[in-house]
């Protein structure tokens, strides 16, 4: 029996979850958010929230922008205690600065600064900037949602649309027995023909096909979406 959803969201980066959060808000439960990672591991950089993405946050959910903020909050303290250790030799008090970027010439000398600090942005602006690592950002948004309403090692490889019955279906795999790749995505790339179909080379007992059933898809697969790739296939856009 094929699992259905009213929403599926393939993708669990910080746009498929913060979609998931506002559908929740909103009184949708019958969903699942699918990210094709084998495991939700510490992988990405880091990366700052600038002024509107946290105001679209904090519409999309309170307690989500409230989440985000300190966890990047408890980001830029331990940066900065790794940045200026305390030492022994001297302990005398410096005067507290705001942090800042500095950009410098050839020379190494100062030719522009900028303050990084939430208040300073939230001063010019009417909201801070926060820097946090990719991972915790996905894992405050996840911590968000149901535990059992996002689920990673779903690949998708097919997307049909079923015609008269108001479903689409999505079909996927797991690799349930390959250790999870670090660099969170699949090494074995495919090429559109082999997306459509997924092949009997495939098929050995590592890999498991799931289809599920949808009313509505969203497809928050990054910058390679095998979604937009399957639907678009044949334009030239």
């Amino acid at each position: 029996m094929i699992d259905t959803y009213d929403i599926v969201v393939v993708g669990a980066g910080p746009v498929g979850l913060a979609t998931a959060i506002g559908l929740q808000q909103r009184g949708i439960s019958n969903f699942i958010v699918l990210d094709q990672t084998r495991d939700f591991r510490r992988v990405g950089q880091v990366i700052d929230l600038l002024p509107n993405g946290l105001k679209a946050l904090n519409y999309i959910g309170h307690s989500a922008y409230e989440a985000v903020q300190k966890t990047g909050m408890e980001f830029l303290k331990k940066a900065q205690a790794n940045q200026n250790p305390e030492t022994t030799i001297s302990k005398q008090k410096l005067p507290k600065t705001s942090p800042q970027w500095v950009v410098k010439n050839f020379k190494g000398e100062p030719i522009h600064s900028f303050p990084i600090s939430y208040e300073s942005w939230f001063k010019d602006y009417g909201e801070g900037r926060v820097s946090i690592s990719w991972y915790d950002l996905q894992t405050t948004l996840r911590n968000q949602l149901p535990v059992e309403q996002v689920k990673a090692n779903h690949r998708c490889i097919n997307v049909v649309d079923e015609g008269n019955t108001g479903y689409v279906r999505l079909d996927f795999v797991s690799d349930a027995a390959i250790e999870a790749n670090p660099y969170a995505h699949w090494s074995n790339r495919q090429n559109d023909e082999d997306t459509v179909s997924f092949n009997s080379e495939h098929s050995g007992q590592q890999f498991q096909k799931k289809s599920i059933r949808a009313r509505l898809v969203v497809a928050a697969d990054g910058i390679n979406s095998t979604i937009r790739r399957i639907v678009y296939k044949g334009s030239k856009r």
